[in-house]
């Protein structure tokens, strides 16, 4: 006989969730900060400026993913 197995709840879920975003967001934030002060047209700007597209991609891929 398999024992019962425990189910996660909503709550815990969307705590989780909410976690997971903030840092994800917090994340993309600081990176757009380091872009802000970084002079276009500079080899430096653009690979932050990939850095700061790969981590919006990341964060919007996430909340979407957990919409439905």
């Amino acid at each position: 006989m398999r024992k019962p197995t425990r189910k996660v709840s909503k709550k815990v879920r969307k705590d989780n969730f909410d976690e997971k975003f903030e840092l994800l967001v917090g994340e993309y934030h600081k990176a757009k900060a380091i872009l802000d002060t970084l002079a276009e047209d500079t080899v430096e700007y653009d690979k932050q400026k990939k850095q700061c597209d790969m981590l919006f991609a990341n964060a919007e891929r996430f909340f979407n993913s957990r919409q439905k």
